[in-house]
């Protein structure tokens, strides 16, 4: 008869934490799903015994069997890696993953295979975004996550739309003196954002509506929807404003749309409050403020009254507009004023 001996395996993680569920080979045939692990008549001699185990790399290990003896190993398994480097995804269509100026490929990437350290990560391919550059330092056995980035936009694609009252409507495309009428509605045109632009709608009878061109980080494209209220809405009480289109309450729709809505008739709010004139100022704007029905309004954290506030001094820039109602609660937008120009800030409650 051959000589036989047994076998008997203990499997346990870091610490010597055990692991009861594990699969045990033995010269690459299954012995069993447990640890510890009992192999009995297994011929005298070297054997190859590999474990492993969800969650941990598996092992192997070589093993003598006397005859009539019992052979007992222990086997301890390290967490499986799931490789050293980056998983990168950004917002955008074509964007391409550069690292330390490799071209990697397409995004969304994940890459598993690198030096653990720092490394530089470039994101670019498509002109409509401005490139992206990070430095990030990678961890050994750890895949780091970065993103979705949102990129700057540099050049952004318009979708103009008719909405309310619009059909007739004179629809120009304004930043400073530069001004291109559109067409006919609807109409698409790709807009430079290296300067503000702003849509101004109007037609006899109507009140003139102005709207903010501008694209959020990460959004190439975006809904502009031309809306017009008749001058006896309660929205053009206050046309003795330095600027008549600050009476225009443009309002962003849901779905990434700026779209000023046409409210139902509303009580006359007050007239606005008196504004001293200001000498122009180098990277100063001016803001006109005002909501339907008449709100309490702060700029930047800062106080300002009630509405409608025209002619508002502020620097140029990004600003956060909150208007605050008694019944119908907070609306908050904000508004990018241009150096020597005049942005609007207004909504309709509720």
């Amino acid at each position: 008869m051959p000589k036989q001996g047994s076998v008997v395996v203990t499997v346990s993680g870091p610490g010597n934490k055990s692991i009861d569920s594990v699969q045990v080979l033995l010269d690459g045939k299954k012995q069993c799903d447990t640890s510890p692990c009992v192999a009995n008549g297994i011929k005298a001699g070297p054997h190859i015994v590999k474990v492993s185990a969800a969650g941990y790399s598996s092992g192997t290990q070589a093993v003598k069997v006397a005859s009539g003896d019992e052979a007992v190993l222990n086997m301890q398994l390290s967490p499986a890696s799931e490789g050293t480097g980056v998983k990168v995804s950004a917002d955008g269509t074509g964007l391409k993953l550069w690292i330390d100026d490799k071209e990697i490929g397409p995004l969304p990437q994940e890459v598993k295979d690198l030096t653990p350290g720092e490394h530089r990560l470039r994101i670019a391919g498509n002109d409509r975004f401005a490139p992206y550059e990070e430095k990030v330092t990678v961890v050994a056995d750890q895949v780091k996550p970065i993103g979705p980035l949102e990129l700057k936009v540099v050049r952004g694609l318009a979708m103009i739309e008719p909405g309310e009252n619009a059909d007739g409507a004179k629809v120009l495309l304004v930043s400073g003196s530069e001004k291109r009428q559109i067409p006919k509605l609807p109409y698409r045109v790709e807009i430079s954002t290296d300067k503000g632009y702003q849509l101004v709608a109007s037609k006899k009878g109507y009140a003139t509506t102005s709207i903010a061109v501008a694209f959020d980080p990460g959004k190439d494209q975006k809904r502009f929807v031309i809306d017009l209220r008749h001058e006896g809405d309660a929205s053009a009480a206050s046309a003795s404003a330095p600027q008549a289109i600050a009476q225009a309450a443009p309002q962003i729709r849901s779905g990434g749309s700026g779209r000023a809505k046409a409210p139902a008739p509303a009580p006359t709010p007050a007239p606005p409050a008196p504004v001293a004139k200001q000498p122009a100022v180098a990277g100063q704007g001016t803001l006109n403020i005002n909501s339907i029905p008449q709100s309490n309004v702060l700029l930047d954290g800062r106080p300002l009254g009630k509405t409608p506030r025209a002619g508002v001094a502020t620097t140029a820039g990004s600003h956060t507009v909150v208007f605050i109602h008694a019944e119908h609660g907070r609306k908050q937008v904000t508004v990018n004023v241009a150096a020597g120009k005049t942005a609007t800030a207004a909504v309709r409650f509720p």
